[in-house]
């Protein structure tokens, strides 16, 4: 029954960062990163890992952390992963997620975990759902759902911009169920994609308009980038174009690469290479482009000026706050 699905709804507007660790030495990095960084309500590390298929947890949560954080009067959101640590492809997701006993287990030790450190929420990133693994996934949120409301937890869930091809995440019934529904409004543009912006304006606005169309928008947190990509565009050698005859590939004469960077780094590149950047009024980014080395760059820079009018969207549609990929970026 949907009533009893009671929600946990903060007062105030979300403005959350997820803070990528990799390991606990990483955790004392918190002060610097907080020292650089004013009006946070929410830190979210990525504390755990989802070890195998049994639903054995890897941790590297720190009670200094959550308490400096708390002293610092912001509440932590810890990330739970299925990918980059442990378990890694669609395959083991399907494994963890389609035995009742292996959720439990996993659900057990990661509400265990949350209530020995004093952590406030439990942040689901699950990337790795396929089509047959929906229905599993969406019975893992409601089961978790149950037990974070009887320990106070709050639950969030990030969920890719809405595609007909992610349908299985299921954004109507994490709506009924979490307390918050994330968006993560970026990579428009990824590796192995053709060069263009990592969030365009037009492209996140829709996200978040399609996600609305299934959650209720006090639950939405729109995710917004504090990176960008460098794209350099290099034509193929003959042997390479040699190599790929025949297939897919041999139709594009350039070969595309790209590496993330930071707000600042990437501003450093544009200087070092004496470009001027110019706003392209259609992603609402700053863009810049030039020929080094046989290659064309190009970079659509993210920044205050692109990530000012992605923050009215927060307004215009009355959304529960943003959330920012990631902190030390910025």
């Amino acid at each position: 029954d949907e009533q009893n699905y009671s929600s946990i709804s903060k007062d105030y507007t979300i403005n959350m960062a997820w803070h990528n660790v990799t390991n606990s030495t990483a955790n004392s990095g918190l002060q610097q990163r907080l020292a650089d960084s004013k009006g946070l309500t929410t830190i979210v590390p990525t504390w755990f890992h989802v070890k195998d298929t049994e639903g054995n947890l890897e941790s590297i949560a720190s009670t200094d952390y959550v308490n400096y954080a708390h002293q610092a009067g912001l509440e932590v959101w810890a990330a739970i992963r299925d990918f980059d640590g442990g378990i890694g492809s669609n395959d083991e997701s399907l494994q963890l997620l389609s035995y009742s006993s292996r959720r439990e287990n996993l659900i057990n030790q990661l509400i265990g975990a949350v209530m020995q450190v004093g952590i406030d929420g439990i942040n689901v990133d699950f990337e790795k759902i396929s089509k047959d693994c929906g229905v599993h996934y969406i019975q893992f949120i409601r089961e978790l759902s149950v037990k974070c409301r009887q320990n106070g937890i709050v639950l969030s869930v990030d969920n890719y911009v809405p595609k007909g091809y992610n349908q299985q995440y299921n954004r109507k019934e994490q709506g009924v169920m979490a307390d918050y529904v994330i968006i993560m409004g970026y990579d428009e543009h990824y590796v192995g994609s053709d060069a263009g912006s990592v969030a365009s304006l037009p492209w996140v606005e829709q996200g978040v308009k399609d996600t609305l169309a299934e959650v209720p928008a006090e639950k939405v947190i729109n995710g917004i980038p504090f990176f960008t990509r460098l794209w350099s565009e290099t034509p193929k050698t003959q042997e390479e174009l040699n190599q790929e005859a025949g297939t897919e590939a041999a139709d594009y004469p350039m070969k595309v690469t790209s590496e993330a960077l930071g707000m600042s780094t990437a501003r450093d590149k544009i200087s070092q290479a004496g470009a001027e950047t110019t706003l392209d009024e259609t992603t609402g980014n700053n863009y810049a482009t030039w020929e080094a080395d046989g290659s064309t760059y190009e970079v659509w820079l993210e920044d205050a000026e692109s990530l000012a009018p992605k923050l009215q969207l927060i307004k215009d549609y009355n959304l529960a706050g943003s959330a920012a990929w990631r902190l030390g970026q910025e």
